[in-house]
């Protein structure tokens, strides 16, 4: 499978896992998007559709460590001394 066809089906699954929080009206957050991730990979039998799943989880778990680092160094930025 080439590298554009993961990445689509990476976002499909994003988009299928953010639809079924949306549907059962509970917030939606990266701690429940990878919830939901986790349950579509468990059940779904296609495995290409389980790797994307995976895949989106690395995605959102890279994205939260990179924004816990900006805000990191955010609040060392504001630490002035006089």
């Amino acid at each position: 499978m080439d590298n554009h066809h993961s990445e689509k089906l990476r976002e499909i699954m994003l988009g299928e896992a953010t639809l079924a929080i949306l549907e059962q009206q509970r917030p939606l957050n990266p701690a429940s998007l990878i919830q939901e991730l986790r349950l579509l990979a468990a059940k779904d039998p296609d495995e290409a559709r389980r790797k994307a799943c995976l895949a989106a989880i690395r995605e959102i778990r890279t994205a939260q460590m990179a924004e816990g680092d900006r805000m990191t160094r955010r609040a060392d930025d504001d630490n002035v001394f006089h």
